[in-house]
């Protein structure tokens, strides 16, 4: 969705001498000047009556010129010593008193403007509300407000079919939710018997924002970059499709198959798809599929004694999941800088194929915990996390800004945010404190080493094929 600006750039990219614009905008549908800083009701109201409309443009510290002529007439500004206090004054108004609270960015130009007669230590606060699929945010006094027209202030609405038409605008987002969480990748034959895990990445679920990245380029940079700061999951092959980009991992895999793909549509949502090893557990064979593997022997010794008598399972290799999950949280990371996002993206996952399944996991931690309680198997063909669709039904990953001066640890988090479902859906542990007293390593260390042990175990196997 396009949303009116005065300016021909985003709002973190405005620069003091554009706010002579202005000059040529006036009050209305899209935009209101207040010449002082507004009580907190007042606040409230304006970034209702904006979100619950077509969204626009508040400035603080302007004043109009005229009724007659509503344009930016002085730039007043206001007080350095009062800004802070202003900024949280409008994040608490539209916390304390608006329900829902809408989204809208905030940014804060400084003077000296001479040519527009900003002051030194003065400053014009800029406030762009989103229009929100949110709708109706209603305000503590009961009403819901909106713009009209050439009003400089917001109106409450009684109007029946008005207030329909707002409770119904998320119903379109809802659809889409809906749509993409049932639109799983198409497999062939043979795939479809095999599991596959689907991540569904978005930055922003609500489309408050109007996101968009188009350069081809970029995107593929973005895709095939290696090294990463902890790791890499690069596609080799990236293409544009009628949504938007394809990356595929095709070295050393048949083309035909559906091997890690990443679908990136240009409003920065994702489908990453990734194969996952299976094989069964008929003795001997077992073992020369698990060579290369630390604790394979333990494994299958309770594998033997846990499956009874039912002959082989169906084994899931997980051992290569997490340091897939580190190189896409690094290619996230890059995709989310081209479009200057700077907050958590979101996250559903969906594990298809996987019916009758058990894991494997080459931690001794986990495989004593499948000894004492049995062996955990996912008995449904396919499961999403969380269950329902929709905006809200998302996991927030969250980008862990305060640590940026430890960019590795960022990445290690989200990957192990993202693990997390993956694991709860597999009944295998999303996170094992270390024991005091005791030299086991940190669970996150313990998967990262895995998947060393996962690339050698694929090695062995990749020899015995071609030797047979």
């Amino acid at each position: 969705m396009k949303y009116f600006s005065p300016f021909d750039k985003p709002i973190n990219d405005i620069k003091p001498a554009d706010l002579a614009i202005l000059r040529n905008v006036s009050e209305g549908w899209y935009v209101e000047y207040k010449q002082e800083e507004p009580k907190a009701s007042t606040l409230a109201k304006s970034i209702a009556a904006f979100a619950n409309t077509y969204g626009g443009w508040f400035f603080l510290g302007v004043q109009e010129e005229s009724k007659e002529n509503a344009v930016a007439g002085a730039f007043l500004g206001i007080e350095r010593v009062a800004v802070d206090a202003c900024l949280q004054r409008l994040r608490q108004s539209a916390a304390d008193q608006l329900n829902p609270t809408p989204h809208f960015e905030t940014k804060v130009l400084w003077g000296p403007i001479p040519e527009l007669g900003l002051a030194e230590d003065r400053a014009v606060i800029c406030t762009w509300v989103s229009q929100s699929a949110a709708a109706p945010h209603v305000h503590k006094n009961g009403h819901i407000y909106r713009r009209v027209a050439d009003s400089s202030e917001p109106r409450p609405e009684n109007d029946r079919f008005v207030l329909d038409q707002l409770w119904r605008r998320g119903d379109e987002l809802k659809r889409f939710h809906t749509d993409w969480a049932g639109r799983d990748p198409e497999f062939s034959k043979g795939e479809n018997e095999s599991p596959y895990v689907r991540l569904m990445l978005t930055p922003d679920p609500w489309r408050q924002r109007d996101l968009w990245v188009d350069d081809e380029d970029q995107v593929r940079a973005a895709l095939q970059k290696t090294p990463g700061v902890v790791a890499a999951t690069p596609f080799d092959t990236v293409y544009t499709s009628a949504e938007g980009f394809v990356g595929r991992q095709l070295k050393g895999n048949a083309i035909g198959n559906m091997g890690v793909t990443w679908r990136l549509r240009r409003d920065l949502t994702s489908d990453v798809i990734i194969p996952l090893q299976m094989f069964e557990s008929d003795g001997r064979k077992l073992r020369e599929w698990l060579e290369g593997y630390e604790f394979a022997a333990p494994y299958i010794s309770v594998l033997d004694r846990h499956r009874g008598h039912a002959g082989s399972v169906r084994i899931v290799d997980l051992n290569f999941l997490f340091a897939l999950l580190i190189g896409v949280v690094e290619i996230q990371e890059r995709l989310l800088k081209l479009a200057n996002w700077s907050e958590p993206y979101h996250l559903k996952v969906k594990l298809l194929g996987a019916w009758r399944t058990v894991p494997f996991l080459d931690v001794p931690a986990v495989i004593e915990r499948f000894d004492h309680h049995g062996l955990p198997m996912c008995l449904d063909r396919q499961i999403s996390f969380p269950l329902i669709s929709g905006p809200k039904n998302y996991v927030a990953i969250s980008r862990h800004l305060e640590i940026q001066d430890n960019p590795a640890a960022r990445i290690l988090v989200q990957a192990l945010d993202m693990f997390t479902p993956l694991a709860l859906s597999y009944g295998i542990p999303s996170w094992m404190e270390v024991k005091t007293g005791t030299d086991a390593k940190p669970y996150y260390q313990e998967l990262m080493e895995v998947g060393n042990r996962a690339r050698i175990a694929q090695g062995f196997r990749n020899s015995s094929v071609n030797e047979f």
